[in-house]
């Protein structure tokens, strides 16, 4: 099973979230999107693993104690893939309780024998893959709010295709105190 650990946002926020990525992909000559249901923030990326290791991930995680916490979305941006491909995204403002819960869920995975590349954290909302632009200055000219999101439970995900479609499937969720 394919899984990540996530933060989800409610729909006034995904919201306003969708507009951004509608307007980056009226720029695009091209591009896969993200659908509405699967906007979210990743913490860790785990690929694929067993069902059997997924319940020994919930149980792992649901030993993490942290607060509820804020967060505030920034403005576009983009990661380079290849020579025109860009994974376009909405920056998220570093912040110590990002990286505290990052660090956190990194630790306690590592406990149930996953391991992970040591790459810097880098929050980020993406909004397409393999996207192509016609112009990466106006992605820039895209006016965005910065919004800010209330982290109130980790969220372990399934990524899945039904009828052909990736789709995103909130499999268990520990509540931040």
């Amino acid at each position: 099973m394919r899984t990540f650990i996530a933060l989800l946002f409610n729909d006034e926020i995904k919201n306003k979230i969708y507009d951004y990525l509608e307007e980056v992909e009226e720029m695009s000559e091209s591009g896969n999107f993200s659908s509405f249901d699967n906007l979210h923030l990743t913490i860790l990326y785990l690929g694929e693993i067993s069902p059997a290791m997924v319940e020994k991930v919930k149980t792992k995680l649901q030993e993490i104690v942290f607060h509820k916490f804020n967060y505030e979305t920034e403005k576009l941006g983009f990661f380079k893939k290849g020579q025109n491909k860009r994974i376009v995204y909405l920056g998220v403002k570093k912040s110590y309780n990002l990286e505290s819960l990052y660090n956190f869920v990194t630790f306690k995975l590592k406990e149930v024998g996953l391991n992970f590349p040591t790459e810097k954290y880098t929050p980020h909302i993406t909004l397409g893959r393999q996207v192509t632009l016609i112009s990466d200055d106006d992605l820039f000219q895209i006016k965005t709010e910065n919004q800010i999101i209330e982290a109130n439970r980790i969220s372990i995900m399934e990524s899945t295709r039904i009828d052909g479609e990736l789709t995103y499937i909130e499999r268990h969720n520990i509540p931040l105190k």
